[in-house]
């Protein structure tokens, strides 16, 4: 039996955010990863302002929407269907193709590392000496990894001044 959301606009907002997911090759909750994925390839959408705003916070594995996981599981128990089709208005549609660049090729570590790198950088405000210490700290990362956040983070600065 599929249970059914009585609040329509609710059902709206679910049926974007998991078809936008499904689109950027995620969405699933079954397993700790693809929550994980999830999780972070949300964060990014966000960033390109292709997706809804949900709240983040810190967590042990980056940063992590409560919310996000709530609407994911409910997606699931509603057994819904994404929607496929692509985004109109064309810039809407835009931000998804840059978001899509930007997360593809990425492993779920490497998203983890880039969407914390980014979090302690823009909202803790750290600097890039202690946003690398403290990666290094909390999550062992390497230069390689480092590197790599650094270099997809100037990516999404250049991609963000051409939406200006």
């Amino acid at each position: 039996m599929v249970k059914e959301i009585k609040d329509k606009s609710n059902q709206d907002v679910l049926l974007y955010v998991y078809s936008l997911l499904k689109r950027l090759g995620c969405g699933k909750v079954n397993t700790f990863e693809q929550r994980l994925k999830s999780q972070k390839v949300q964060y990014f959408a966000q960033l390109f302002g292709v997706s809804l705003r949900y709240q983040y916070n810190l967590y042990l594995n980056g940063p992590y929407s409560p919310g996000l996981a709530h609407d994911l599981y409910q997606i699931k128990e509603l057994k819904m269907k994404p929607m496929l089709e692509k985004f109109i208005p064309e810039e809407l549609e835009q931000k998804f193709n840059d978001t899509k660049k930007f997360v593809k090729g990425l492993s779920v570590r490497e998203l983890e590392i880039t969407a914390t790198y980014h979090w302690l950088l823009k909202i803790v405000k750290m600097t890039t000496e202690e946003t690398c210490k403290k990666l290094i700290e909390w999550k062992g990362a390497t230069q390689k990894e480092l590197d790599l956040s650094k270099n997809k983070l100037k990516q999404y600065e250049q991609i963000k001044k051409s939406y200006s």
